[in-house]
């Protein structure tokens, strides 16, 4: 496997041959952004920060998810979206001179150049990928986070941990021989979801990890108990937080060729056929489909609202998967 530095270049360097305009695939009511924050773990390896969901929210309770959230407005940028969600989920500062100042560390926005993709509940999410360093450190040194911020909002964020990026796609390379990925088990399958095939990955973590970094365990978690009383003492890190992070590891492990990114990287073309073709993603309150997608009608088809000379290139790049 690449040395975190090697990983980092390739995702500074990468640049995706066919992003759609912002404006028609980040939809007005529909923006969501998460923060993908990447730093070095004990061992040299580039690891990225995970929450799990408090229990109690609407959407998506206990799940394994990447910091971040809507937009509060239609003047944010996706940039600002996941830096203000991350610092009110996690306790990560927006103000770089709070940063340096009580911690002694840096975060440089190394890419935005990920598409945009489509959750469960029709938002529209833009990844940021940023890079954590202490700022004396170079830049393989492993991140001294011991003043860090560790402050959870318990009402968003029950946990929070790390996995090696590279894990997502340790599988696929066969030179890799001598790598051991975190997870004890991973699980692949595929799915259908209005009619299109929707590749699922499952990567299951320990809850008690000894290869996770150590500052992350001096931060109060209020879902141990919780956990460890499940049937599995595992994290399962899956859906669009499995699918993005999977998207990025092979960029940053050299893995993608040009036709890849045309089809195989993000959502774009679905969010722009339902936004500009299907009248859907058109304001916060969900549409009767939109509704009845999102509670599994097995009868709903994007066929229903997307016209079939679009379909058919949706199809096509699905048949790709």
């Amino acid at each position: 496997m690449l040395r975190a530095s090697q990983l980092l270049s390739n995702i500074r360097s990468f640049k995706h041959s066919n992003l759609l305009p912002l404006s028609s695939v980040w939809p007005d009511s529909r923006r969501s952004a998460v923060l993908i924050l990447l730093f070095i773990g004990h061992n040299g390896e580039l690891r990225v920060l995970l929450t799990r969901r408090s229990k109690g929210l609407r959407s998506f309770s206990g799940h394994v998810s990447l910091p971040g959230g809507k937009a509060d407005n239609n003047q944010e940028t996706f940039e600002e979206v996941a830096r203000r969600e991350a610092e009110e989920e996690i306790g990560l500062p927006r103000d770089a001179e709070i940063l340096h100042e009580k911690f002694g560390m840096k975060i440089d926005h190394i890419s935005t150049q990920m598409p945009c993709y489509l959750s469960r509940t029709f938002l529209s999410v833009k990844p940021l990928v940023c890079f954590l360093h202490n700022e004396t450190a170079d830049g393989e040194a492993p991140l001294d986070a011991s003043r860090f911020f560790g402050k959870l909002n318990p009402g968003e964020t029950s946990s929070i941990f790390s996995v090696p990026l590279s894990d997502m796609v340790c599988h696929l390379q066969p030179d890799c021989k001598g790598y051991e990925p975190e997870y004890v088990s991973r699980r692949e399958h595929m799915s259908r979801w209005g009619g299109l095939k929707w590749p699922m990955r499952h990567y299951y973590y320990p809850v008690s990890n000894h290869n996770d970094v150590g500052w992350l365990n001096e931060i109060e978690d209020t879902s141990s108990a919780d956990e460890l009383q499940e049937s599995t003492a595992c994290r399962d890190l899956w859906g669009l937080t499995a699918k993005i992070l999977y998207d990025l590891a092979r960029i940053a492990n050299d893995m993608l060729s040009k036709t890849d990114m045309e089809w195989d990287i993000g959502h774009e073309e679905l969010i722009y056929g339902l936004h500009e073709y299907g009248n859907q993603l058109q304001g916060e309150k969900r549409s009767e489909w939109e509704i009845g997608m999102i509670s599994g009608e097995n009868k709903l088809k994007y066929a229903d609202v997307i016209p079939g000379y679009y379909m058919k290139r949706l199809r096509q790049v699905a048949s790709k998967y």
